[in-house]
């Protein structure tokens, strides 16, 4: 009898341990590696589709070509791992079949837009030479040549970035011009030919680039994607449930193999006094992984608040690119209309002298050569202060003065003060040593947000400059708006904090603003009542130190 009870006890341990093995996984594990595999794939497809519906470059990079993964991929399903798991890959196959047959007619549609766009350019270049020939045969014709000049630059702007996604709103902006060009080709049967040649080349591509948007939103909408991640998640819930059993019977091999302990006499205080050792160790690691977890929590938040600033500041960077670009760009042409402008009238006396002192047209020329050129100091003017404000053209660190950066940082920020009455009040201070471009990103951000607190009929932002003892400069901006609620001041520089409506801020500004002036070695102080408005300090040294703590405290900004 006592043998049959210990053959019993040792028969059913083995049923139990053979339970909690965890064998037959590795076809099921595979299966889910493979939809994720063809998850990516698919993923990188819809990437390509995108790049070639807007890549208009006569030579462009050979696509990869995803079918040959996407076939090993489902090939490998197929020949076991998806009868193991029970996966039918049937569906999937038919949708990766109607994608493949989207995306060829994608790519044919687009060769044709690619076609159309050509001849739109081709005919806009010859309309560009009617508008020039124009000028020379009718000196009168002057302005209708500037129009037809001016027209065929937005038009070739506007097809070179004729988006796939916003065709449509591309040829609303596209059609408007046509009519202009019409109009101003009125009278001259040349250039009225070549606007209709325009017209007609413009109206082909949009047509095809209609086609292709129409492919491109058949090619996106398949749900090729969904039904493989829906297919993964069915697996990997089946994969966890069992191995939840798995676990279930490890518990009850567990308890079996305790109470097989607990009735060996000697070996039941044994066990009792593992148990609570055990315990102690539970309670132990549990503590442990408390304060760990805490550390990766604060770690994380460091993480969030640097990758934030991270992102605002390449944000920043590429807009400064950009507008450097931009205003290099146009100094050439700029250059272009001022000379000719100063040509035509230089030689208005001599015009004069032949028609007559007062003939009524020359007044006028005269008046319009007076206002171009007036418009053009303005917009070279303008020009100046966009590099000025972006600093691409100069190095990182580098001597900078405080108030030619108050004024270029509030030219830039017209469009935002432009309902707002600005009192500018700067005194006499040296040049400071520290990254241009990013102070001016720290008072386009303060301008900004004292515009936004604005609540008053008449809202009043006042920019103050002055030396803050021997070796330090003070940049103040001070608004009437509504101020800082006392329960919200102490957060203000927390990242993603924001007191705007939800889609109006990302509260990311004073953030920025924070660590740039901590990483000069400054300061920013706040003042703020609400209702009567608030006011912020930033103090910088005039030369800061080689290394800065970012992580400097906030005590004694608030006041």
């Amino acid at each position: 009898m006592v043998a049959l009870g210990a053959l019993a006890l040792l028969g059913l341990l083995a049923f139990l341990f053979a339970k909690t093995q965890s064998m037959g996984y590795k076809d099921q594990v595979n299966a889910l590696t493979l939809l994720r595999e063809l998850r990516d794939a698919d993923s990188r497809w819809d990437m390509d589709a995108l790049r070639v519906a807007n890549d208009f470059a006569p030579s462009s990079a050979p696509l990869v070509d995803r079918s040959a993964v996407i076939s090993r991929v489902l090939s490998a399903l197929d020949r076991g791992p998806a009868r193991a798991a029970r996966l039918d890959v049937a569906p999937i196959q038919a949708a990766i079949g109607d994608k493949q047959s989207a995306f060829v007619q994608l790519r044919e549609a687009h060769g044709r837009s690619v076609k159309a766009l050509e001849a739109a350019r081709e005919a806009l270049v010859t309309l560009a030479n009617q508008g020039a020939a124009l000028r020379s045969r009718d000196a009168r014709a002057v302005e209708r040549s500037n129009t037809i000049t001016t027209q065929v630059e937005f038009l070739r702007a506007g097809l070179r970035t004729a988006d796939i996604e916003f065709q449509a709103d591309a040829a609303r902006s596209i059609e408007p011009r046509l009519v202009v060009l019409s109009t101003a080709a009125a009278g001259d049967p040349q250039a009225a030919e070549s606007v209709q040649r325009v017209d007609a080349a413009v109206r082909s591509f949009l047509a095809a680039r209609a086609n292709e948007a129409a492919a491109w939103s058949k090619f996106s909408f398949l749900t090729v994607g969904a039904r493989v991640d829906l297919a993964a998640r069915d697996l990997a819930r089946t994969l966890e449930d069992s191995l939840d059993e798995k676990d279930r019977w490890r518990i009850y091999l567990v308890v079996y193999a305790a109470a097989l302990l607990l009735g060996v006499g000697y070996l039941g205080s044994r066990v009792a006094a593992t148990q609570a050792a055990l315990q102690e160790a539970n309670e132990e690691l549990e503590r442990r992984v408390a304060a760990r977890t805490a550390d990766l929590e604060k770690a994380l938040r460091q993480l969030k608040e640097s990758e934030a600033a991270l992102v605002q500041s390449e944000k920043m960077s590429s807009l400064g690119q950009l507008v450097a670009g931009v205003a290099h760009e146009i100094n050439t042409p700029l250059a272009y209309v001022k000379n000719s402008m100063a040509v035509v009238r230089e030689r208005l006396p001599a015009l004069r002298d032949k028609v007559g002192p007062n003939d009524e047209n020359l007044e006028d020329l005269e008046a319009l050569t007076n206002d171009g050129l007036h418009g053009i100091d303005e917009i070279a003017e303008l020009v100046s202060n966009l590099k000025n404000f972006s600093r691409i053209d100069r190095s990182k660190v580098a001597s900078f003065n405080v108030n030619e950066g108050v004024r270029a940082t509030l030219l830039i920020a017209r469009p935002t003060l432009k309902n707002l009455e600005v009192e500018l009040e700067l005194g006499e201070i040296p040049s400071i040593t520290c990254s241009p471009s990013q102070v001016n990103q720290v008072l386009l951000n303060l301008l900004t947000n004292a515009a936004q607190a604005m609540d008053k009929p008449h809202g009043v932002i006042s920019v103050y400059t002055r030396r803050d003892g021997m070796e330090r400069v003070a940049i103040e901006v001070e608004d009437n708006g509504r101020g800082i609620r006392p329960e919200d001041l102490p957060k203000i520089f927390d990242p993603f904090f924001t007191t705007k409506d939800v889609g109006k801020g990302t509260g990311l500004g004073l953030t920025i603003a924070y660590k740039i002036v901590a990483q000069h070695g400054g300061r920013i102080d706040v003042r703020t009542e609400v209702g009567v408005g608030s006011r912020f300090t930033v103090v910088l040294p005039m030369n800061p130190p080689a290394e800065t703590d970012t992580a400097e405290t906030r005590e004694g900004a608030y006041a």
